[in-house]
């Protein structure tokens, strides 16, 4: 499989490594501690004990939709407990496997990958849109779909400022909460017929796109609107219900590894070049958040460890608080930064603080330059 660090865009290329920079270093480390452990990248037996937990709560709440015994509160919530479930099983199970670091098998892990399309959301975008534009080009003005967004939100420092941007950090959260509704039914049609269109997409991808798109119709708004005997409506607002709750959920723990404090944007010069080696700029791109919360991190499938998944996404998360300690260290040792908000809380005010500036026009707020402190690690090595 070939790794982000790999991949070189013919529109972007970053700085080359030389053997004893910081990424070849870390790596050697992190695939050391794995060696002197005899362990595999993917995940451990705790994470499919949690794996098996989280299918069974998927499936019993909507087993609870499906038995016929609630109205319109008890289906409003039992689809906001879907929505939200739906992003936990993304974090923990879906978000691994199409990243490969799941299961060892390929075969399983882009089973397990379906299940993000069963959940009405394409699996063959994800390994685009994330896997590739998200993580090679993180906090690339024009690269990375995360901070390219519609007018309505300025997410990166080179978008045109209009008045509403101000109100940005106020009505975001509404956005957020509508995500899922345009990544569902508008985004993934976008990005798949334009894929279409340039040839990336085979029989079988169209196949698997549009079927797993009617699966996902079927079991979250056809089949409840036929068999429950409620009105049409209740299961309609179920179904808005499921999707604010789970995209406001997701929006929200994608943001804080980006859109915060002290976390940078570069730009390619005219030739498409970027100075800073990707590791660097992942560095000076990612941040982590409340990384001692151990509730926390089970919840979220170790995404707050962003700085560590973007360095190793082939690592299952499973081992993030392990791998965190070596990439730490060794940020130190190099003298390039290693951004993180101590808490959730502190992240989620941080996402906001960062909104607002950017919505005022204002750039990113940083601690500290660390670029001339790297360049002479690098020089004395």
């Amino acid at each position: 499989m070939v790794s982000s660090t790999d991949i070189q865009s013919p529109r972007v290329k970053f700085g080359k490594y030389k053997k004893d920079d910081f990424f070849p270093v870390v790596k050697r480390r992190v695939e050391a501690y794995f060696k002197e452990k005899g362990i595999p990248h993917t995940g451990t037996t705790r994470l499919y004990i949690k794996a098996s937990v989280l299918t069974l709560i998927y499936f019993t709440i909507y087993i609870s939709i499906m038995s016929n015994q609630f109205q319109l509160t008890g289906l409003v919530i039992l689809y906001g407990l879907m929505g939200m479930t739906k992003g936990i099983v993304g974090f923990n199970l879906i978000h691994d496997a199409l990243h490969g670091s799941f299961f060892s098998s390929k075969k399983l892990n882009r089973i397990i990958g379906y299940w993000f399309d069963i959940n009405g959301t394409s699996s063959f975008i994800w390994k685009i849109s994330h896997n590739i534009h998200h993580h090679i080009y993180t906090n690339i003005p024009g690269h990375d779909d995360d901070v390219d967004k519609a007018i309505l939100l300025r997410l990166n420092t080179t978008d045109k400022v209009y008045w509403f941007h101000k109100y940005q950090y106020l009505y975001a959260p509404i956005l957020y909460g509508l995500i899922g509704l345009n990544w569902v039914f508008y985004s993934d049609y976008n990005w798949f017929f334009r894929e279409g269109k340039n040839n990336n997409a085979k029989p079988n991808d169209y196949f698997m796109f549009f079927s797993l798109k009617v699966v996902n119709l079927l079991m979250f708004l056809i089949l409840p609107m036929a068999f429950l005997s409620v009105p049409w409506w209740y299961v309609a607002l179920g179904f808005l219900s499921m999707h604010i709750c789970g995209g406001l959920l997701i929006s929200i723990v994608f943001q804080l590894a980006h859109i915060v404090d002290n976390v940078e944007y570069f730009e390619p010069n005219e030739e498409g070049k970027i100075e800073k080696n990707w590791a660097e700029h992942e560095m000076m791109t990612t941040s982590n958040f409340a990384t001692h919360n151990r509730i926390l991190t089970e919840m979220v499938g170790g995404l707050n460890f962003q700085v560590e998944h973007h360095l190793f996404p082939y690592v299952s998360h499973s081992h993030f608080p392990e791998v965190a300690k070596i990439v730490k260290s060794t940020a130190k040792e190099f003298g390039l930064p290693y951004y993180e908000q101590p808490t959730f809380r502190e992240a989620i005010k941080s996402h906001f603080r960062t909104l607002k500036r950017l919505g005022r026009g204002e750039g990113f707020q940083k601690q500290e330059n660390h670029s001339a402190q790297y360049r002479q690690v690098k020089e004395s090595r």
